[in-house]
């Protein structure tokens, strides 16, 4: 990526799924989700009955996608990923 240019689809895809980036954020979005699962719904669960699974997804999804551009923004910001 050229400096002071966009960057393409194609490195925001590169950026994202880079080692670094996919674990610090699905370890986030698993620490976050299930938290925020049981605050939401942990009365469902305790009952014995299925939780709303669109809204366990999201919730899961919402803090992985967070994470993600974060590290993604951050990369940009300093300059740390250019093209060899």
């Amino acid at each position: 990526m050229k400096q002071n240019a966009s960057p393409s689809v194609r490195d925001l895809l590169d950026m994202a799924t880079a080692a670094g980036t996919a674990l610090r954020a699905l370890k986030l979005a698993l620490v976050v989700g299930t938290l925020l699962t049981m605050i939401n719904q942990g009365d469902v669960v305790l009952q014995g009955l299925a939780p709303d699974w669109l809204k366990l997804v999201l919730t899961y999804l919402v803090p992985y996608g967070v994470s993600t551009w974060t590290s993604i923004a951050k990369d940009l910001e300093q300059g740390a990923h250019q093209d060899s």
